[in-house]
């Protein structure tokens, strides 16, 4: 059964990549949070989850909306770790 969501709850993660960029991406849910977090772990870099989006997110080199079909066409994870 699916956890029931805060209607204000974000999902955003927030990672040092192995080109030593600190990417931050936002998904739709926890489920691909989740999923791409592990992916991040299992390429042995630290990531953690942000639980509010900041429009400054200063110590971010890159941001993108994986809940956008563009961003997540565009970006591809692999790339990053």
């Amino acid at each position: 059964m699916q956890e029931p969501y805060r209607n204000d709850e974000r999902f955003i993660l927030k990672f040092l990549a192995a080109t030593g960029f600190t990417v931050v991406l936002e998904f739709g849910g926890l489920a691909e949070l989740e999923k791409n977090k592990t992916k991040i772990e299992d390429a042995g870099l630290r990531c953690e989850r942000i639980p509010e989006f900041s429009v400054n997110f200063d110590e971010a080199d890159l941001y993108m909306d994986m809940r956008s079909p563009v961003c997540a066409s565009q970006f591809d994870l692999e790339d990053w770790i």
